[in-house]
């Protein structure tokens, strides 16, 4: 907030991977006079505290391949997490939020409010 005034916002979703309950980031929004001043990255880390605080494995996020790496992203290929549609590797991502010994693989099954 700014001025009583909303700068942005973020939000993150349930989600599964195979049995494991995860989280996807989206969307994320900063007005466009309050872009490119830190507050996204900012709502992302503070997202991916709260996150593992909770005890979430993984974020994942479909979204720019130059934007969210910053914070951590990497195609969620390499975790062996796989989407639901199709999409180009590179902006379908996912960061480890915390260490597991169950191995969490598969294919994300959204909420079905989102209708995939």
């Amino acid at each position: 907030m700014k001025d009583n005034k909303i700068v942005g916002y973020i939000l993150f979703t349930k989600i599964k991977i195979g049995e494991s309950d995860e989280i996807a980031l989206a969307p994320l929004g900063i007005l466009p006079e309050y872009q490119r001043k830190g507050i996204g990255g900012a709502l992302i880390k503070e997202g991916h505290r709260i996150a593992k605080k909770l005890g979430y494995h993984y974020s994942i996020v479909l979204g720019s391949e130059k934007y969210y790496p910053k914070f951590g992203y990497i195609p969620a290929i390499n975790y062996g997490i796989m989407p639901p549609f199709q999409v180009e590797n590179e902006n379908f991502m996912a960061i480890k939020l915390n260490e597991t010994d169950k191995e969490i693989k598969g294919v994300v099954k959204y909420a079905k409010e989102f209708g995939i």
